[in-house]
Order: C-alpha cells, then structure tokens, then sequence
C-alpha cells in the first residue's frame, strides 16, 4: 500500500468514525423533504412536527434535517447546514417552551 492509499484510507475511516458519532448522539432525528416533515429515529409529538411544517411553509423550505443531542439532562437541537437562523431560532423558542429533557443515563 502506497502513501496516498494509507492517507486516503485513513481520512475514510476517520470520517465514517465522525459520521457515526455524529449520528448516534441523537436522541432523535426529523428530516424534512419537500417541507414535510418526519422522524426518522426517536418519538416525535405530532405538536413539534406540526411547528416544524409551519416553519418550513413560512420560510420555503424543502429539505433539511433537524436533530435532538442529548447534552447532560437537556436536549439540544441541531440543525443541517442551510437552514437559515429565522427557521432555527423560532423552533429553538418552541424547543425551550414545550420540548422535553433528556432520560437520565442512571435510569
């Protein structure tokens, strides 16, 4: 095996790794296609689905995902790049409002 193939297989592996971290922080998982919206891992409210929809009507929206990452006893949303701030930020209100926390890990 050659330098660039030891480089490039290590960048992959790398990646992969990040990609599955990533991924598998999230408690849940809503992807939005064609501005509808809809889990894909975890339990959703039909309430948050709903706020989320409502979002994307009001921002043309069409595609993107948004995640919940447990941090502590709290959960945090993440959004997918090119989701602007004025889609975020009211689901974030919402999210402080009405969203629900993380279980605890000593459950």
């Amino acid at each position: 095996m050659n330098d660039l193939q030891l480089t490039v297989t290590l960048v992959a592996i790398v990646a992969a790794l990040l990609y599955a971290f990533r991924h598998s922080a999230a408690v849940f998982v809503v992807r939005i296609r064609e501005g509808r919206a809809k889990a894909v891992r975890g339990t959703i409210t039909p309430a948050f689905l709903a706020t989320i929809e409502q979002l994307c009507a009001e921002h043309g929206i069409h595609s993107g995902e948004v995640r919940g990452v447990a941090r502590g006893r709290r959960i945090s949303l993440c959004f997918s790049r090119g989701l602007p701030l004025g889609f975020c930020q009211p689901l974030r209100n919402w999210w402080a409002m009405s969203g629900w926390s993380a279980r605890s890990s000593r459950s």
